[in-house]
């Protein structure tokens, strides 16, 4: 492989982590959640990591394997447990984790309480023990490889703005109307009416824009700008993107 096209696809690789796992990044934080990336050495392209932005601020996310990850490589990691406080109508109080390592004497602590932790989603009233455990864990890991995973929060101890974000696909193509994707017609059919229009996609985030590109791409559709695309028909599963505002200029040679 060429030295020309392995860099290609490097800088393919790193455009699509851009705008899947840290949309809305700035140049300084991507580099910085990639250098998150390779210290810890979890992996963005499998989701162990990801960013968000909350606030206009800048937070880097795993989940709760991920620290388990870095715990378990590390040659101090001598075990962890986990134990229960419950009232007296058995109701879950609080967790508490407990982390030992191999070089100090004595464990990290901590207890995470399920009315700081505790969500009004249907996975902590289906399993509030191990939810509410992931948060203890979260903390005693934390708290014993400081060095390793200071400034990495899990999405089970933050709030659920935090969460990692969601795939998203468009609407399902309606063959009826998009035949020029998917030529279902009888012979005998009219084609649809070819209507120019212009679709801006500077509004989507992360995995919603790669998706109406892809789908932009798929059918015949012309890219002007960097946001801004041209299709010789009307997209109804686009339609959101509709805009007039078009600067003119020459579309970009895929």
């Amino acid at each position: 492989m060429s030295k020309e096209l392995t860099t290609t696809n490097n800088m393919e690789m790193l455009n699509t982590l851009r705008n899947t796992v840290a949309p809305g990044l700035t140049d300084p934080e991507f580099l910085l959640f990639a250098e998150m990336c390779k210290a810890t050495g979890l992996s963005p392209a499998t989701k162990e990591i990801w960013a968000i932005k909350a606030g206009g601020r800048l937070q880097l996310m795993t989940g709760i394997n991920g620290f388990l990850k870095i715990a378990n490589s590390h040659p101090a990691y001598d075990g962890m447990e986990v134990e229960f406080e419950r009232d007296e109508k058995g109701n879950l109080v609080a967790a508490t984790a407990k982390v030992y390592r191999k070089d100090r004497r004595f464990p990290s602590i901590a207890t995470a309480y399920m009315a700081e932790y505790g969500k009004a989603t249907p996975i902590w009233k289906q399993m509030p023990s191990i939810m509410l455990s992931k948060c203890a864990k979260s903390l005693a890991i934390r708290e014993a490889f400081i060095n390793e995973l200071g400034g990495l929060y899990t999405a089970e101890e933050m709030p659920s703005e935090f969460s990692q974000p969601k795939t998203y696909e468009p609407p399902p193509i309606d063959p009826m109307v998009h035949g020029d994707v998917i030529e279902v017609r009888p012979p005998d059919a009219p084609k649809p009416k070819a209507v120019t229009t212009f679709y801006d996609t500077s509004s989507l985030d992360g995995d919603q824009r790669l998706a109406a590109e892809r789908y932009l791409r798929n059918c015949d559709a012309k890219q002007i700008t960097e946001t801004i695309w041209r299709s010789a028909i009307r997209l109804q599963r686009l339609s959101q993107c509709i805009t007039e505002d078009v600067k003119d200029e020459q579309p970009i040679e895929s």
